[in-house]
């Protein structure tokens, strides 16, 4: 376990509630949130789905690579990830170098009735691509994470669990 930290991440499966988690943790706990999709979009001008229908996946990841080293050089913040943000290990390995991970697991039942699968470019309209995803994923988001959050009682009982962890092991 690391003994201290400069930032919280959040990583999950999309629809799992890493940005909601991620805006109501940041404020209560004082610190700056950042949604990693969002400062794409921000930064290319593009929405996520639009990036993925003009230039590919590959592109995105790119994008996404150096996202990733210009919020975690950042201090103080809780950033939310995209989903697919475990599958480049050096983005993981920047990330963990200066905060604690925190695997949003929310029950992929839960992600499929709820979600609005069109908008993730990913899921393309196939719920069963969620489950599909979820299972090569999962083993990922477990290894890549410092916490596991149960995300099935609500937003607001993840982020109370969030900040439980935090006083029990760095206050």
């Amino acid at each position: 376990m690391k003994d201290n930290y400069d930032n919280i991440v959040l990583i999950g499966m999309p629809g799992s509630g890493k940005t909601s988690i991620g805006r109501i943790l940041a404020k209560k706990i004082n610190m700056c949130f950042y949604d990693l999709d969002e400062y794409i979009e921000r930064k290319s001008g593009k929405r996520i789905t639009e990036i993925f229908a003009i230039y590919g996946e590959r592109h995105f990841r790119t994008l996404e690579s150096c996202a990733v080293k210009e919020i975690s050089s950042k201090t103080n913040a809780v950033i939310s990830t995209g989903g697919g943000v475990v599958l480049d290990s050096k983005n993981m390995h920047v990330l963990n170098k200066r905060g604690i991970i925190f695997f949003i697991n929310r029950p992929v039942e839960d992600i499929a009735n709820d979600i609005e699968i069109s908008c993730r470019p990913l899921l393309a309209n196939d719920r069963d691509n969620i489950y599909r995803l979820y299972k090569d994923r999962y083993e990922l988001y477990k290894k890549c994470s410092d916490f596991e959050i149960l995300n099935d009682r609500g937003i607001l009982e993840a982020v109370k669990q969030i900040i439980e962890i935090l006083n029990r092991n760095y206050a």
